[in-house]
């Protein structure tokens, strides 16, 4: 079927998901009919030239499918008002579009798109950054469409361009057409749809570049998935001949020594082979060079030597006193090893008294030292918030406190050093092997670091298995293991420590604050969750004080199912709470939602969970009104505009893995053999940690003794620990030689 262009406009909009639109188009001479498909930033009464094929729609009937379309450049006042108040130019609404008009008449897109910012600027009320924003957005309108009009061909929808262009700019088609296996660094795009349209640009089935590609595509994969550092080699072969082969002719097929051939041709340049062992080149460096720096600090000793050690004692018996508690001998050591070593590590499980040593390390080494500088840091925001309010120590995130922004490389660095004494970094089984290096790496080497965690818990989300690995390098370790008696009082830490180690639960029915509902079926499990959160609330608890938490976002007792049944119950629809509809979702008033990334500019983290407490509208600088929502997290309120949505999600259930470093009065979790692939010790040890008053088990025995039987904790292939443990002997032997 031929295809046909028409010139014209977006009579009405009948369907709008991302940029995939059903609209009705008029052309310049009268005929309407209806079109269809992906069309960035179109909006009704745009005017467009198309081009596309004529389809019959089973249902919908005749309709032209769009293959290219292209905006002509507004020329009269009017379209150019239209243009600008189409949502697709920044800081730009009625007001100030015809101030625009009026001064720069009817060139005003040429003219900005040209020299737009200091003409704009010769408009009052305009400055250099709001400036700066109209002519980016002028000039990315017409290349994003100019460039969605290229990449179409290969049959690269205007969506997944728009993502290129956000990471590639200008640059975009140039590096699509020299390696479209940059596809593969989209997040959601595999390399099979990489390969397709590679295919589409004539890339041969058996070219080494196409087999170099699916290399890294493979090991950096793997990497993220399972939080490895390396793959090992036979592993990493079977995977990549998979890929490259998965619907490939006979004379199509790579084998086996073409593709060891390019293994080793990208040694160096982007991966470094150790003994069968096939790294990402920036995850070996970041090992490499943990390794070397933490060796480095351990080596370095303290003043504190053997006669010093009675004047702590006398400063822990006065702090003892001061705080009428008595600390035991392991909390002890662990006070006089922060004084002798340079890194030290305390881990412990719950109940074992880890914050209350901490309090007593900090406030005793700041009595001694009293003009130190010393700095708490958690890997996530609650994390470093409960840090701070069971110290009294401001705390913050690693990432805050090493100056990192995304897309950058951190402030503070080997150049540009952190300064610091005392380092405390807490939940380190949360950190990855590569914000820990960057911490690491940007302190002195005379700067004291003591890592805090619990190695029972979940590992990082990232690669590498830090705690873990700290721990089995030698590294100076003191582990609390003596429960204390009124922690051995609770249900929680009882069976927490229970399926730690293997034992089944034990439930006193005359406590009240661990409970176990038996229920087979998962949508029966889903049901009582509800019903539970629901009586909690109540019985006067707030949403903030319940973790529902689930192992997996899938199923009838997944988060997805759960956020959505738990809205409709505990914050239902009415006529006093304002929506926000974003696309295929929605935010209501008094929804509870979690923070998706860090972001440094607002002051809120990736995990952080709060509360919707208003959805309005305001006035914006061309007296237009704009939707603005307001979330609370904790003590602080913070701002939304609508695109800054993309960066919430509902929280009245999430994951375990998502509740790491966070703790609430309540936690109810669901625990059924639908979960099968997610039952482990670890990760219900994690979850019921989280909890400080009540947990809510729901589900079956056969699930619950699957997952406490299950200790088959999946590797991580990391070696930390022996270049620590090889780094700290080199060191040694210099030291001994000299």
């Amino acid at each position: 079927m031929n295809t046909t262009e028409y010139t014209g406009r977006v009579k009405h909009i009948i369907f709008k998901a991302d940029d995939f639109i059903i609209a009705f188009f008029e052309t310049y001479d009268g005929s309407s009919f209806k079109i269809t498909g992906n069309m960035y930033g179109i909006e009704s009464d745009a005017k467009l030239t198309i081009k596309g094929k004529w389809t019959i729609h089973p249902k919908y009937g005749k309709q032209l499918q769009i293959e290219e379309w292209k905006r002509p450049v507004p020329k009269t006042k009017d379209q150019i008002v239209a243009f600008f108040r189409s949502g697709l130019i920044n800081g730009v609404g009625k007001k100030r579009a015809i101030e625009i008009v009026d001064y720069l008449g009817e060139n005003a897109i040429q003219i900005i798109k040209e020299n737009g910012v200091q003409v704009l600027k010769e408009i009052k009320g305009i400055g250099e950054k709001t400036a700066q924003g109209i002519v980016e957005s002028v000039r990315r309108t017409f290349e994003v469409q100019e460039i969605i009009s290229q990449l179409s061909s290969y049959g690269i929808t205007a969506n997944l361009t728009l993502k290129l262009y956000k990471q590639y700019g200008s640059d975009t088609v140039r590096k699509v057409q020299e390696n479209p296996y940059c596809l593969t660094e989209i997040d959601g795009i595999g390399f099979i749809m990489a390969d397709e349209i590679a295919r589409r640009m004539g890339i041969l089935p058996t070219s080494g570049y196409r087999i170099r590609a699916c290399i890294k595509y493979v090991l950096n994969r793997i990497c993220h998935e399972k939080g490895h550092s390396f793959v090992e080699e036979k592993e990493l072969i079977k995977e990549t001949l998979i890929a490259l082969n998965h619907n490939a002719k006979e004379d199509e097929k790579v084998n086996e020594d073409d593709l060891i051939q390019s293994i080793y041709a990208l040694e160096e340049k982007v991966l470094v082979i150790e003994n069968d062992k096939v790294y990402p080149k920036y995850l070996f460096e970041y090992e490499v060079k943990l390794a070397q720096k933490l060796s480095q600090l351990a080596k370095t000793k303290g003043s504190w030597d053997g006669e010093a050690m009675p004047f702590l004692e006398t400063h822990i018996k006065k702090y003892q006193a001061k705080n009428r508690i008595i600390l035991a001998d392991k909390q002890r050591e662990a006070i006089k090893r922060l004084m002798t070593e340079q890194v030290l590590i305390l881990t412990g499980g719950p109940g074992t008294g880890k914050t209350t040593v901490v309090k007593a390390m900090i406030d005793i080494y700041k009595e001694i030292n009293p003009k130190a500088v010393i700095r708490l840091c958690a890997p996530t925001g609650r994390a470093s918030r409960r840090l701070e309010e069971a110290t009294g120590y401001e705390a913050m995130t690693i990432h805050r406190l090493i100056g990192y922004r995304q897309g950058d490389l951190p402030e503070f660095n080997a150049k540009n050093k952190l300064a610091g004494d005392l380092i405390i970094v807490d939940e380190v089984s949360m950190a990855d092997l590569q914000i820990t290096y960057w911490l690491i790496n940007a302190l002195e080497y005379n700067a004291k670091v003591l890592f805090i965690g619990d190695v029972d818990q979940l590992p990082s989300v990232g690669s590498g298995n830090v705690l873990h690995d700290l721990i089995q390098s030698g590294l100076p370790t003191v582990q609390l293991t003596d429960v204390f008696r009124q922690a051995e009082e609770s249900q929680i830490v009882t069976n927490a420590h229970r399926i730690n180690n293997g034992k089944t639960l034990l439930i006193d029915s005359d406590k009240n604050d661990f409970y176990f509902i038996k229920q087979e079926d998962p949508v029966r499990i889903s049901e009582l969750i509800i019903k539970s959160a629901k009586r909690f609330t109540e019985l006067g608890y707030s949403l903030e004080d319940i973790l529902v938490l689930s192992p997996m976002r899938k199923g009838d007792a997944g988060t997805n199912v759960l956020n959505e049944r738990l809205r409709d119950v505990l914050n239902p629809k009415s006529n006093q709470k304002q929506e926000l509809k974003l696309n295929q979702r929605f935010f209501r008033e008094g929804d509870k939602v979690m923070q998706n990334r860090n972001n440094m500019d607002k002051d809120v983290f990736n995990g952080e969970i709060g509360i919707i407490r208003s959805i309005t509208k305001e006035l914006n600088s061309d007296d237009e009104y704009i939707d603005v929502m307001y979330c609370e997290f904790d003590d602080k309120i913070i701002k939304y505009y609508r695109d800054d949505c993309k960066e919430l999600e509902l929280a009245y259930a999430i994951t375990i893995h998502k509740s790491q470093g966070g703790e609430a009065p309540i936690v109810i979790m669901p625990v059924t053999t639908s979960h099968y692939i997610m039952l482990a010790r670890n990760l219900y040890y994690t979850g019921i940690t989280r909890a400080k008053e009540k947990v809510v088990l729901i589900g079956t025995d056969k699930a619950m003794n699957i997952a406490i039987k299950n200790n088959q904790v999946i590797k991580r292939n990391s070696q930390l620990d022996k270049r620590i443990m090889q780094y700290k002997h080199y060191n040694t032997a210099l030291l001994n030689i000299n």
